[in-house]
């Protein structure tokens, strides 16, 4: 990475923000989200069967960026992940200089040191490929790259489903733009339209590229068309909805209140001009507005989950230095100082993050008081978390290299995983409790095993002969044998 032009100061605080992650990550043991485990064991995967790759539930996109890495393990993994948020945080960088902002060095810290950035940026999840693959197609479109655009705007769809409304968005903003070809057809330029049609065509091409070649890529190992999930706006109903606003209190304690105060201030402070250029920047609300009605309706499975904004950082922290830079002139440097000591000290508290992250939600789980600590813990196991372990060091102990077993967590998989124990049935299979044979063990758990897609309930193991063998965290966590 090049620091040409960002300055010394901007690399400190992206230094600071950086290894404020990069901790978080070496120290921490648990994981913030389940499926990161599911994720990192399907990229690992990868090499053994490489149907894997076009995994849909997975993300090809995902996969594809993170699978190599995952060879070699979860941390290298998490490492390569956190590169690609570094990546995210230069090339924001380098867009708040396109834009004359000034004040940069503190770009990396209303970025870095939002809530959500210190647990998400390292996960083998999607959101940092998904931050980094958005951030990287604003910066080549601002400089009309827009080949390299198209590719990053058609690769979106691939890291996470709804992206493809990013891809729509980019179409729309190329044919509308100065002798674009829909600009020149509504202004009734028919000879002028016909002569730009060819370019339009040329960076839609582009721009399906990427998706194209993944329903290819997966029909062809999986006999599945990805493109078809777009058409069930319902897949399942587990998931639920929820108030239209509820990812306006996402944003407020995912990017911090500190930084949600500069973004206020910066959205509406007064804006000179509004260049056809910057109105590309306009995918960052609208994914906003999508999230908040898709989860409002219903719809997709969303689960109304705050990570799912988490990739909107970058134009967070671009909007929350607008508003700094609007109230430092009005500041005494110790104003400007107490302004970055919040948005820092904050960002080390994470309340997000330690006020959510438990098992109390886990049913059968007794309640547990919760303290703010002045700077975020390491995560260890929870409860629940350790009873998986010690259900997982259990397995090891008791099963036979000819036992069959069953889990539908992936903590178990994960501990498990390169092992010769027994025979996994694979927690993804669509198994029942009926149809297993005799002697089956099953590693239960209170979050997933009970769920529709599973059913597993207590009462199905019951009626269909199984027993239970040993129980951990308050029985949230079973070991059954069919009998």
């Amino acid at each position: 990475m090049s620091n040409k032009g960002l300055g010394k100061y901007f690399w400190i605080g992206w230094t600071a923000a950086i290894l404020w992650s990069l901790y978080r990550l070496l120290t921490n043991e648990a994981w913030v989200l389940d499926d990161e485990i599911a994720h990192y064991l399907i990229s690992a995967d990868v090499w053994e069967n490489p149907s894997e790759l076009w995994h849909p539930w997975s993300r090809p996109g995902r996969n594809l960026l993170q699978f190599i890495p995952a060879h070699f393990g979860l941390t290298p993994a998490r490492l390569w992940t956190l590169l690609l948020a570094g990546l995210a945080l230069w090339l924001t960088g380098r867009e708040g200089k396109r834009l004359g902002l000034k004040n940069l060095w503190a770009l990396p810290l209303l970025v870095g040191f939002q809530w959500w950035f210190p647990e998400l940026s390292y996960p083998v999840l999607t959101q940092t490929p998904f931050m980094m693959v958005w951030v990287a197609g604003m910066f080549f479109a601002m400089r009309k790259k827009l080949v390299l655009a198209a590719l990053c705007f058609g690769y979106l769809g691939l890291v996470r489903h709804e992206g493809l409304a990013l891809t729509g968005l980019f179409g729309l903003w190329v044919i509308f733009a100065g002798g674009g070809f829909a600009r020149l057809l509504a202004k009734g330029k028919w000879k002028d339209a016909a002569s730009a049609f060819p370019h339009a065509v040329w960076i839609g091409a582009w721009t399906i590229l990427p998706m194209v070649i993944m329903n290819i890529a997966s029909g062809l190992t999986r006999n599945e068309w990805p493109v078809l999930m777009f058409f069930e706006s319902k897949p399942t109903e587990m998931y639920g909805s929820g108030p239209l606003w509820l990812y306006c209190q996402h944003l407020a304690t995912g990017a911090g209140f500190p930084v949600l105060i500069l973004l206020i201030i910066g959205a509406l402070k007064k804006w000179k001009t509004l260049s056809w250029d910057l109105l590309l920047y306009a995918t960052y609300p609208a994914y906003f507005i999508l999230h908040s009605v898709i989860y409002w309706q219903g719809l997709f499975a969303s689960g109304g989950y705050y990570h799912f904004i988490m990739p909107m950082a970058p134009f967070i922290g671009l909007l929350a230095l607008r508003g700094f830079n609007t109230i430092r002139p009005k500041l005494a440097n110790w104003g400007v100082a107490l302004v970055i000591i919040a948005v820092v000290w904050t960002g080390l508290i994470m309340p997000q993050q330690q006020y959510t992250v438990g098992d109390s939600h886990i049913d059968g789980m007794p309640p547990k008081a919760k303290s703010l600590k002045p700077i975020a813990p390491p995560l260890t196991q929870s409860r629940f978390g350790q009873g998986l372990k010690d259900a997982a060091a259990w397995l090891e102990e008791t099963a036979s290299p000819d036992q069959q077993w069953l889990t539908h967590h992936a903590s178990i998989a994960f501990w498990n995983h390169k092992k010769t124990i027994g025979k996994e049935l694979g927690a993804w299979d669509h198994h029942t409790p009926a149809s297993l044979p005799p002697g089956t063990l099953l590693i239960w758990d209170a979050q997933y095993s009970v769920q529709e897609s599973f059913r597993f309930s207590l009462e199905s193991l019951e009626e269909t002969g199984w027993q239970e063998e040993k129980r951990w965290a308050h029985g949230t966590v079973r070991a059954f044998r069919k009998k």
